[in-house]
């Protein structure tokens, strides 16, 4: 269709609804205006939208006209901007979150290296290698260091298997301490009495030098009144063992973790922690009526230099 044809129809469709006008002079004189004016409105109307239809034809044909490889502006104040919904996404870098990362606590070791994990490690814990065999041996000295009458026994939990097993043992990398390594090697498990009903409960924790979780020296004046590690605030006490100052805490309240524990850091910075419980918690077996080393025996164990390790 044409200009000229279209103007013919819209022509023909406004006479079509419009009734013819009455004999009376005036009024027909205002019908008339009233209806010239409705044409004009309308073929303004049907102008702006042969218009539009023009641009939209004009906006189809100008890519295949330039050979179709241009992508041509939106027609008015809309964004050349894709939508949100269909912008393209931003695949992160594979440096892992802040909170994933382990702390650098000296100054040649950059914070965001590509590698923060030793020995190709995908987190913390290492599954296999030296490093997973220290944790292992550290279980087989505590066990084979217990006094007669005391000893290491295997058991399952019941009523609380989600807990997982009750003896384990766990080798993670803690920190860096300029370029050196610092390592935590952890190992815990169930002990029986001989000839005496219940189940007790012996933790062990070797942090390697250069790592500060507790202070430099740990002692009675620097732990007393504050929350141990492991065991929670209560009394200390410091015991000799072989000539090493051991410092030996108690709390009253363990609330589930541990009731004593000795802490023991060694000249090179090295932290054994060898804590005790009467109960295993979570693991529904009544306890021991006694805890299962005496202050002595639990300092002696922090201060052998068996679980003196890099």
């Amino acid at each position: 269709m044409n200009e000229h044809e279209l103007k013919s129809a819209l022509q023909d469709v406004m006479v079509a609804s419009s009734p013819p006008p009455p004999m009376d002079p005036t009024a027909a004189l205002e019908r008339g205006q009233r209806a010239h004016r409705r044409r004009k409105a309308t073929w303004g109307g049907a102008v702006a939208g042969l218009a539009v239809v023009g641009i939209a034809v004009g906006a189809v044909l100008v890519p295949n006209l330039a050979g179709g490889g241009r992508e041509v502006a939106q027609v008015g104040a809309q964004s050349s901007q894709p939508p949100a919904s269909t912008a393209p996404s931003v695949t992160p870098t594979a440096s892992p979150p802040p909170s994933a990362r382990p702390s650098v606590t000296g100054t040649d070791v950059p914070a965001d290296t590509e590698t923060p994990w030793p020995n190709g490690q995908t987190d913390r814990t290492a599954t296999n290698g030296p490093r997973a065999d220290k944790s292992v041996a550290v279980l087989n000295d505590l066990v084979s260091s217990l006094p007669s009458g005391l000893k290491a026994e295997d058991r399952s939990r019941i009523g609380f298997e989600g807990y997982g097993p009750m003896t384990r043992t766990q080798s993670q990398f803690a920190d860096y301490a300029g370029q050196l390594e610092v390592w935590e090697y952890m190992a815990y498990t169930p002990v029986v009495r001989s000839g005496a009903p219940g189940v007790g409960h012996l933790w062990i924790q070797v942090e390697t030098k250069g790592g500060t979780r507790l202070p430099d020296q740990p002692g009675c004046a620097k732990l007393a009144g504050q929350p141990y590690p492991v065991v929670g605030a209560g009394t200390c006490e410091v015991v000799d063992a072989a000539g090493a100052q051991v410092a030996v805490a108690t709390t009253a309240n363990p609330d589930g973790g541990m009731e004593q524990g000795a802490f023991h850091r060694h000249a090179d910075g090295t932290l054994v922690i060898v804590a005790q419980s009467r109960v295993y918690a979570n693991s529904g077996h009544p306890g021991l009526a006694e805890l299962p080393l005496t202050p002595a025996q639990l300092a002696a164990l922090a201060a052998d230099p068996r679980f003196h390790l890099d």
